[in-house]
This record gives C-alpha cells, structure tokens and sequence, in this order.
C-alpha cells in the first residue's frame, strides 16, 4: 500500500554487510521491538482511509437524499429533464466510486511528499546535494511529458460509468416488468437489447485497455528504464570520480565491504526516494480518474439545483423543426403560468396541457369545480386526461395560465398504477404515515380495519397473517386487491377534507365493489375528481370534463343517471398535435368550448 511504514533501509544494510564479511548478523532488538509499532502503523493507515471512505460516501449520499427525495425532485429528475437518465447509477455506484477515490488522495499524496523531502535529504548527504535534485527534476520532466501523452482518461472513465448505469437500467426493467415480458414470450428480444447495451461497455472498455497498454509502454520507460539508468549512474559517481566522494560514499580508504555496504544503503534511498516520487505521478494519474467520478457526481447535483430553481432539458421537438428532435431548454422564464391556493376549489383559466417532450394536447383549457360538485374526466387515450392531473399536482410544469387549488393537504391523488410501499401490510393503508403517525392519527388496526371491510379486503389480513406481515406486495396481491389495498383504502385513511383525483384507480375492482367505494366516498364528503371509462360511475358524479382527442374539450353539467354522451368521442387524431413553440402564434381552435365553463358556473 502507498501509505505504509518501511523498516528496510536498515535491515537490507546490515544484510548486505554481514555478507560481504561472511558473518551471521545478531538478532537485533530494535527489529525485534519495532515490528509491532510498524504492523499498528501500516493497518492503522488502512482503518483511516477505509474509515475516510465511509465517511465520504455517508455525507454525501445523504446531502444527494435529501436534495433528490426532497419534494417531487425524484418525478421530475427522471421525468422532465434527460441529462440524468440513470439517476440511480449515480446514487448508488459513482458517489460510493468518488468516495474510494478521494479517500486514497491523501495516502497517495501527503505520504509520498514526505518521502520526498527525506529520502532527499539523506541521499544528498550520501552522494551528493545535486543527485536528489537530478532525480526529481527528471520525473518532473517525464511527469510533463508523459502527462501531454496521455489520453483523456477522465472522460474515458465518466463514459463508462454512464455505459454502466445503462446497462444496469436494462436490467431493471426486466425486473420491473418480468410479468409482462413473460406473457409475451419477450426473452429473446429482451437478450437482444442488453447484450447491445453490453456491448457498448465491452467496445469502450477494449478502446480504454488498449490506450492503457500503450501508455503504459511508454510509461515503462520513462518512469521505469530511464530513471534506472540514471539512479546507477548517480549511485556509481562518487566510487568512480574522487572528487564526488563523500564520508557516506566512495571516502578515501574505503575497502569494498565499506563500498558494498554504502551501495546498499544509499540504493535503498533512492529507491524510496524513486518510489515517492513515482506514486506523485501515479497519484496524477488517479486524479484523472477522481475527476471523472466528480464529473459524473457534479451533473447530477447540477441538474438537481437546475431543477429547484425550475430549469429543465429535455428532447423535443420545438417550433417548426417537426423532422428532427432537438434539447430543449426551459427555464423559469418560460414557466408563465400563475397557481393559486384557494380552498374549496379547483379552477383551471386558459391553461395549456403540455407534455414534457412538447407536445400541445389542449392549448388552453377552462374550468371551474366547486367543493361538492363530483365531476367526472373521459376522453380517447393521449388526449391530456392524466396530463391534467400531473399539472394539478405539480409534476408537470405550467407553461402559461391561472390554476386555483387548495393546499396539498386538502387534496389526495389515487394514481392509475397502485404503489406499494416496502413494508408491511399495515403499511399499505397508511402509507406515507408510519405506524406511530397513524396511531396519533386514532387509527388503531381495528380502525384500519373498518377501512378494509368498506373496500371488500378484510380477508387480506388473516390470508397474509396479520398486519405486520412482509412480503413483496407487487406479487402476493391481485390487480384488484393492488387497487383496493393500495389505492381506495389508502384514500378512505387520510380522507381529504376537499377533493379525491381519482386516475382509473378502480379499473381493475369489480362493478358491485367500485359502487361500494364510490358510495363511501360520496358519504365521507369527499368531492370525486375521476378519470374513468365506465359508463356505471357517472351514478356518482354531476359534470362531465370530455376531451375529444383533437384539441378541444367541452364541460357540462350530467343530466341523468345513464348519459352516455360523455363517452361520445373518436378514438383517434386526424392531425398531429401542436408544439409547445407554436402556442403563442395559434389562436385556440375552440373559443367556444373555452367559454362554456365559465357559462357553465
């Protein structure tokens, strides 16, 4: 290791002497006694530098925690910008790399300079004042050369750990989607893309190890061969040329043991004085190193402040360049929308739905609901029903318009897809909560249970064995009971005092048990906000918000209890949808259907 303690310069020199005289060399005590010192040194150095490691990686993953999980900077870091497309690479793998890394500067640097200064001293006393000088002026002079030689292996190494968090994506999707791709019989085509992603590291690796054995070649040479050759010749001066000789070295009188012994001694010295200054250079080159890891880590926290101040980049397709995509900038100065926090409504004044790669699904929309008043979203796929709701919560940016809400605690979103949380059973229901939270809360399990027999799901409990059972709840649930668990329970615990965003959260759970939910729902005063394409929920709801899939939309009040108009809409576009550059120079397609909400209300 760089960073340990020798104890040969002494003992190689008294070796030396003792065969060159023919006599066996006593046991010394000093050797003897410093062994232990030495041995704690040398591992107390390692337990450091680990220790550092740890400590490194442990403040800065936590300071990367909280600015990534900190609010929905996760949903938009993934989602809105795509500089980062495999944060959790980043996270996980090139923090823990940066962290080994800057662990080891110290040990490969300060220890090295130390050997430098005295190593140096003790050789110019051996040898002379200018050999030391002629030494390290020499690496220096091939530390430069070798230094504009070198390839760019920085870069190299921040390439492939972007090579490697795609990689590592590939295979987590699998996981993520192991079902589906199973159905499909999809194995092979799968095989076919990570092997591709694969082999972009194997090709890049390759390319780095060739360029590593050429600089290393040459490396050889000026840091190994050529100052050898020089180290004999410095070594050999003061025997050969008199007037070079010092009491340490080639004196008057000496006998070749003395010479012998000399040789040994003061070779020792330049060969640790050779070896410090050899681990500088090395050490430059782990620097290089350091600062790929440091590329790749500074990115990732760039495109997190650039998030928090409302900056994000993306590909798109902006203005008239419809052939080709392009990245995308947008910053808060383009973010001209207004929101609003008024309690007991949501109203949405001339706002586009906008997706983050640019496309224009309405280009202004308006309505208002009141507090109570259950209204109800259709609309052909890809017409901006759950876009609606990503700008609703803040997941999407508003490009321009006024959004009134209430506060985030006065409104609960049941998404499409069913989360569920690493934990246990309890936790299903109560999740975001812990346990204690929801005991605070008065929700004791046979609360919780009320909660589970309203949703059908009370026999969960005693199937999974109780509340605190954990299990991979992805798999041990049905789609229903994902549905059920996951969503309309979770939603009856917290109960929000105003509005439920309910986005085909109850697709999957039977007609007689949706009612059931529905009903509760209604009887708790929570005012439904669904999007849904079962004609038996518009029982439960009083307007209808119905997108027809070109642009324009109506909102209108449901006359009876089996209108079956708001699922009148064509389910496909006869024209390709607006970019996000041509809002401002295309009047909206539908002022009627702007005004009817506000005619409406």
């Amino acid at each position: 290791m760089s960073g340990s303690v020798s104890s040969t310069v002494p003992s190689s020199s008294r070796l030396s002497r003792a065969i060159t005289r023919r006599s066996l060399p006593r046991p010394s005590l000093n050797s003897g006694l410093m062994m232990w010192p030495l041995s704690i040194v040398n591992n107390s150095l390692k337990l450091i530098i680990s220790l550092l490691a740890l400590s490194f990686r442990t403040r800065l993953t936590r300071y990367a925690h909280d600015r990534y999980l900190g609010g929905i900077t996760f949903y938009k870091a993934s989602n809105l910008d795509t500089r980062c497309p495999n944060p959790d690479q980043l996270l996980v793998q090139d923090i823990d790399k940066w962290a080994d890394s800057l662990s080891t500067l110290y040990s490969d640097i300060a220890k090295p300079i130390v050997d430098i200064f005295l190593f140096g001293y003790k050789l110019g006393q051996a040898i002379g004042k200018d050999a030391p000088a002629f030494m390290v002026s020499y690496f220096i002079f091939s530390g430069v050369v070798l230094r504009s030689l070198s390839p760019p292996f920085g870069k190299y190494t921040a390439m492939e750990q972007k090579l490697e968090g795609d990689f590592r994506f590939t295979h987590s999707r699998v996981l993520a989607h192991a079902e589906e791709i199973a159905f499909y019989r999809g194995g092979d085509r799968e095989k076919t893309l990570v092997n591709a992603t694969f082999d972009k590291i194997v090709n890049h690796v390759n390319t780095v190890i060739r360029l590593r054995f050429t600089n290393g070649v040459i490396d050889s040479v000026f840091v190994k061969y050529l100052a050898t050759m020089l180290a004999y010749y410095l070594l050999a001066r003061p025997v050969f040329d008199s007037s070079r000789a010092t009491s340490y070295m080639g004196g008057a009188g000496a006998d070749p043991t003395q010479i012998m012994e000399d040789y040994s001694r003061n070779s020792s010295y330049l060969v640790n004085l050779s070896q410090a200054v050899g681990r500088i250079i090395l050490a430059g080159r782990d620097l290089t190193r350091f600062a790929g890891y440091t590329s790749r880590v500074s990115e990732l926290f760039d495109v997190l402040d650039d998030i928090h101040s409302g900056k994000y980049e993306s590909t798109m397709v902006t203005g008239n360049e419809a052939e080709r995509a392009q990245t995308g900038k947008v910053s808060a100065d383009d973010l001209k929308g207004q929101v609003e926090t008024r309690d007991g409504i949501i109203e949405f004044k001339n706002v586009p739905i906008v997706t983050p790669n640019g496309d224009v699904l309405v280009k202004e929309l308006s309505f208002k609901i009141d507090q109570g008043m259950n209204c109800m979203i259709t609309g052909p796929n890809g017409c901006g029903k759950s876009s609606l709701f990503r700008i609703l919560g803040d997941l999407w940016p508003l490009f321009g318009g006024h959004v009134a809400k209430p506060a985030p605690e006065s409104l609960f979103y049941v998404p499409q897809k069913p989360y569920l949380a690493l934990g246990t059973l309890r936790d299903q229901v109560i999740y975001p909560h812990t346990r204690e939270q929801a005991l605070a809360r008065g929700y004791t399990d046979d609360k919780i249970m009320e909660l589970l027999d309203v949703v059908r799901l009370a026999y969960l409990v005693e199937r999974e064995g109780g509340f605190d059972a954990v299990q991979d709840w992805a798999s041990a649930l049905s789609g229903g009971e994902k549905h059920g668990y996951g969503g309309m329970s979770r939603l009856f615990y917290h109960k929000p005092s105003t509005f439920a965003v309910l986005d085909e959260c109850t697709s999957a759970v039977s007609v007689d048990v949706e009612g059931i939910m529905y009903q509760h729902a209604r009887k708790e005063n929570i005012t439904l906000f669904t999007v849904s394409h079962r004609t038996t929920l518009t029982k439960y709801h009083q307007y209808v918000l119905k997108f027809d899939g070109e642009g324009g939309y109506e909102f209108k009040r449901l006359h009876n209890e089996d209108d079956s108009s708001a699922f009148a809409f064509s389910h496909g576009k006869s024209s390709k949808s607006a970019k996000l550059g041509d809002l401002e120079a295309t009047p909206v397609a539908d002022e009627a259907a702007a005004e009817a909400p506000a005619a409406e209300n």
